[in-house]
């Protein structure tokens, strides 16, 4: 009899808009790299100025015309930097820091989104995993977000995990309380060379988050032990995804991939039930560069033709 935290932990019949989309995309967009520091020059004066120039209007155009069924967005990361508003943040956490975005960049995205049929999802760092004290602060900030986004949101990708069940239940809670309908995931890190396929994070997540970098996850049955790995849709109650980035590295780069390898990867991720969110670097103003778009394109007629 199976035991533990995710004993009896069951597939949510909500992840299914996700295995049907069968592929997505994801932006960093961040006052820096992707987990480097904040550079030095940056002021929350900058920093408005650029959430306030990306076109979101230009940039659901771009998506639409490449059939992209749902976008995940960086709230933030590092160095206090978000792009969209929040009182509660300011009071308790931020202490006036002025950092966060006067523009709510999430919720004009998913405005932009919406009449062209794409899913607005969000990133979020597992904020407070080493400082309990602060948890209950960031519980009512995430809540503040959540309830403002409503049934705008339908996913969240939170970047590390947490240490107890009751910390899990907590956070998801305060995820979902705008729309209990959204789906959340908590990253415990990339798949490696260990031959055991990544489980979920905790029985209070919805889907596998499935970080990749260098290495392409694929599914089976092993000859040596006929364990199963990432045959989906179901794995120990989550649904099967994998996060991985089209450029050179997280939100930057030029396509390191041929088109063929990118469709065809991620045709083999769903004919095994799984849906593959690929990262695609923006400029600042939101603009998708044409190689990236005929890599979005060729997915799209790819699962277009499989219909």
């Amino acid at each position: 009899m199976e035991t533990g935290p995710l004993a009896g932990k069951a597939l949510n019949p909500k992840t299914q808009w996700l295995r049907e989309a069968r592929w997505g995309v994801l932006t960093h967009y961040l006052v820096h790299m992707p987990s480097a520091a904040v550079p030095e020059d940056m002021t929350p004066e900058r920093w408005n100025s650029w959430v306030n120039s990306f076109d979101v209007g230009a940039l659901a155009d771009q998506f639409a015309s490449v059939g992209v069924p749902y976008f995940f967005v960086t709230i933030g990361q590092g160095g206090g930097y978000y792009c969209s508003p929040n009182d509660i943040y300011e009071k308790r956490i931020g202490m006036n820091s002025k950092k966060l975005s006067r523009r709510d960049l999430v919720a004009e995205c998913a405005e932009a989104m919406r009449p062209k049929g794409i899913r607005q999802c969000v990133y979020l760092p597992g904020v407070a995993r080493k400082e309990p004290y602060k948890q209950e602060a960031w519980q009512a900030v995430i809540r503040e977000w959540s309830i403002r986004w409503g049934k705008r949101v339908s996913a969240w990708w939170i970047d590390g995990s947490y240490s107890s069940e009751a910390e899990f239940k907590a956070f998801t809670e305060a995820f979902k309380a705008g729309n209990s309908d959204a789906l959340v995931a908590y990253n415990t890190g990339p798949v490696g060379m260990n031959r055991d396929q990544l489980m979920p994070a905790t029985r209070y997540e919805d889907y596998l988050a499935g970080e990749c970098d260098y290495f392409q996850p694929t599914c089976g049955i092993r000859i040596f032990d006929n364990k199963q790995y990432y045959l989906g849709p179901d794995i120990s109650g989550d649904q099967l995804h994998f996060l991985n980035f089209l450029g050179a590295w997280w939100g930057t780069g030029s396509p390191r991939f041929s088109k063929e390898l990118v469709t065809s990867w991620t045709k083999h991720i769903n004919d095994h039930g799984g849906t593959v969110t690929w990262d695609i670097p923006l400029s600042r103003t939101g603009y998708l560069e044409r190689s990236y778009l005929e890599q979005l394109a060729a997915l799209n007629e790819m699962v277009r033709t499989r219909i």
